[in-house]
């Protein structure tokens, strides 16, 4: 059989950019197969106020924009979704009584992650349907269950989200976006035995994993891919000698021992931004492409893969 090419990123946390470069990756790189492998929503709203009929003003990212006519309204708003955040015109009557009622907030923050979900979604439909690549968006821990239909609801676009998913007509895929519990207690934190008993109940159907695929967003505990600041209980970095912060693995035991005993021929993740690299445990080739999103900066890996082996590899960025 021929070989099957994989394009994989990760963490792009609502950054327009890096999902519009997702989709650009199946021609630029002549992959068959995308997957995005969780953190999928962003993480902020910028409202930008209505002061009148075409001024409007926004503070975004420390700094004070005001702006006048719709053009330059429009151009901020595109600067924004490139880091992640959501645009939301508004006035400042409206925008107090939403910043005041934290139900109400919740409620537009969810709004705005499904509103530009669906348009994500209608992207790929539009612009890879008709040349058949597969295109695979798994949410992360990071994300909330209520994206969950949204992503489901494709007759294209697949959530592998705690499935047994076919890649091609021999390679399978286990996908889980859950994560070890972290200090942030995201939507999908779970303990380390619940995240094992997710793992082994998918695994365990298939048996023998030689023509296996691992997509789980946590990376394995140790294993260098996992590798994160040490926090203080203020959530601030530990600083060591000369002022640098404290380096500690964070990744999942959980995860470690399913690949020990498993041996899936490739395990790919995400979630530590700063532990772009590649390792193997046993026969199993990790990956963690890390991420850059809000530089607008699509981190990825571009890997061949033929009767249960990889054939090469590339860590991209782009």
């Amino acid at each position: 059989m021929p070989k099957t090419r994989i394009f994989f990123t990760t963490d792009i946390h609502g950054s327009e950019q890096c999902f519009i470069k997702f989709l650009n990756a199946a021609k630029f790189y002549k992959a068959d197969i995308l997957i995005l492998g969780g953190d999928i929503t962003g993480k902020a709203i910028v409202p930008i106020i209505q002061q009148g009929s075409d001024l409007f003003s926004a503070y975004f990212l420390g700094q004070k924009h005001v702006l006048k006519g719709f053009k330059k309204l429009d151009e901020l708003e595109e600067k924004i979704k490139v880091v992640g955040f959501y645009p939301y015109r508004t006035n400042a009557k409206e925008w107090d009584d939403i910043t005041a009622n934290s139900q109400k907030f919740n409620e537009l923050f969810i709004r705005l992650q499904i509103e530009t979900l669906k348009k994500w979604i209608k992207l790929a439909e539009e612009r890879l349907k008709q040349q058949k690549i597969k295109v695979f968006i798994c949410p992360g821990n990071d994300d909330t269950f209520e994206i969950d239909d949204i992503l489901n609801e494709s007759d294209y676009v697949v959530n592998p989200d705690g499935r047994i998913v076919e890649i091609d007509d021999y390679h399978t895929m286990i996908a889980i976006g859950n994560s070890n519990i972290t200090p942030w207690n995201c939507p999908r934190d779970i303990p380390e035995d619940r995240l094992y008993e997710k793992l082994e109940s998918l695994a365990s159907k298939i048996g023998k994993l030689d023509h296996t695929i691992f997509c789980v967003h946590v990376p394995p505990y140790g294993s260098g891919l996992d590798v994160a600041p040490q926090l203080n209980n203020k959530l601030k970095p530990v600083l060591g000698p000369g002022g640098a912060p404290v380096m500690i693995p964070v990744g999942s035991t959980a995860v470690k021992q399913a690949i020990e005993k498993y041996q899936p021929f490739l395990s790919l993740h995400g979630h530590i931004h700063e532990s772009r690299g590649v390792t193997k445990i046993g026969r199993t080739l990790c990956l963690n492409p890390g991420s850059e999103y809000a530089e607008g900066i699509l981190r990825g890996a571009l890997i061949d893969i033929e009767k249960g082996k990889v054939k090469d590899y590339l860590l991209t960025a782009g």
